[in-house]
């Protein structure tokens, strides 16, 4: 089986006297899997999903989606992508936003009055008639991931999801995730909230500084009796420098309190 998404020795500066951002990162997504890329902040994530989404260009290697470049229309219109920080026209309602990318998508009006109610009601905005800039940012993340979905995706880039999710919230989209995955759909997941990864994912990558530390299925990286979290903050704290954790000298100091 073919894979959705293949990247390739992937490499990405932003200027030229730069460290890499992103630095020979290799990894491959098959239908129904998901799959965690993980790291800490500046590690190279956000980079390499963008270059996936075709949001950025690489400066090395080689990406395939669905068998074509990011750029190629057919293979964006298999992709649905769910930014950390969603940002929506503020003076729209969440179903006038669903209505608009499914006009992107051209999706005929049959689709569009069964679709959009069913992810609105996923979403758990299928009553709220405010305007989005009344939105607080959870629900903005919701309907970050409805409009996400609303194409009926062959890969779905989740780019921090659950961040700003209640515990209901959380579940819905591990639920999300799992009914994805049972009907072919390939999920790319960019979090830090190592707990709901290692609930969902299938394989994970953990980058720092660009490169890939360690990549693998959930049981080759993270051995029995661990968590991802130990492996986790082990590899990572590996690849950094040592790291000073006193505090300062004018806040220990009695004397001059």
């Amino acid at each position: 089986m073919a894979p959705v998404v293949s990247v390739e020795a992937l490499r990405k500066r932003y200027r030229r006297r730069d460290p890499w951002a992103v630095d020979g990162v290799t990894f491959a997504l098959e239908p129904g899997q998901a799959f965690g890329l993980l790291g800490p902040n500046g590690s190279g994530k956000t980079s390499v999903v963008k270059m996936i989404a075709g949001l950025l260009r690489p400066d090395g290697g080689a990406i395939s989606l669905f068998g074509s470049r990011p750029g190629d229309p057919a293979a964006r219109a298999q992709l649905g992508f769910a930014p950390e920080d969603p940002d929506f026209p503020k003076f729209l309602r969440a179903r006038e936003v669903l209505d608009y990318f499914a006009s992107l998508l051209g999706l005929d009006e049959d689709d569009r009055k069964r679709r959009i109610p069913e992810t609105l009601a996923f979403a758990g905005l299928d009553q709220e008639k405010r305007q989005v800039r009344q939105f607080s940012k959870g629900m903005k993340q919701r309907l970050g991931i409805a409009q996400a979905i609303l194409g009926r995706p062959k890969l779905l880039i989740l780019d921090e999801p659950t961040a700003d999710l209640d515990p209901l919230g959380r579940r819905d989209v591990r639920a999300l995730i799992e009914s994805l995955k049972d009907s072919g759909v390939a999920v790319l997941l960019n979090s830090h909230l190592l707990s709901e990864v290692e609930l969902v994912c299938d394989t994970v990558a953990i980058l720092a500084k660009g490169r890939v530390l360690k990549e693998g299925t959930m049981a080759e990286v993270v051995p029995e009796g661990r968590t991802l979290e130990d492996v986790f903050v082990e590899l990572v704290q590996a690849s950094a420098p040592p790291k000073h954790d006193n505090l300062p000298s004018f806040i220990t100091d009695k004397e001059n309190q």
